[in-house]
């Protein structure tokens, strides 16, 4: 073999390898592109979940608030254990728990509204009870309200605290 067809085959291959180095080269640097934007979606989703959080936290503590007092009004006047005081204060007890859970119906999210529903079915359950009986009383469901409201708050507080992690 002479020198120049050397020289030529040398070139060639040499600037085949070149070639090959720069396609891999490319390659890889559009995985880790198309990668780095995958991240970035997930990320930039991530932050408007957030954001929509906060800015929904305000109306849904305030919807909570309301709900918890005027069910706390309500385990109030079981614990008073007075007949008089439960017969003039139930019925617009039970308007304002209607209003304050179509309230927390609207601000979500589905594991508040079902607390809202379980304590609303709990005081409608004890009238009804009470209602139809001779010897219940108002007071004897107080722990079941109770247990009821405070299951309320759990829920309620969860749906606060969520920050938005989940997807």
């Amino acid at each position: 073999m002479d020198a120049g067809l050397a020289a030529v085959l040398g070139a060639a291959i040499g600037g085949g390898l070149t070639g090959l180095t720069a396609v891999g080269t490319g390659l890889f640097g559009l995985r880790t592109a198309r990668l780095q934007l995958k991240v970035q979606e997930s990320e930039a989703s991530r932050q408007r979940r957030f954001e929509s959080l906060q800015e929904r936290r305000g109306p849904r503590s305030q919807a909570y608030a309301e709900f918890i007092e005027v069910g706390q009004e309500l385990v109030d006047t079981l614990h008073a254990k007075d007949w008089n005081d439960y017969a003039k204060n139930y019925e617009p007890m039970q308007k304002k728990i209607r209003r304050r859970r179509a309230a927390v119906a609207i601000v979500g999210p589905d594991t508040v509204v079902q607390a809202a529903a379980q304590f609303a079915n709990a005081v409608r359950t004890m009238r009804n009870e009470v209602q139809h009986s001779t010897t219940n009383r108002p007071w004897d469901y107080r722990r079941q309200i109770e247990g009821s409201l405070d299951d309320f708050a759990k829920a309620a507080r969860t749906a606060l605290e969520d920050e938005g992690h989940q997807a």
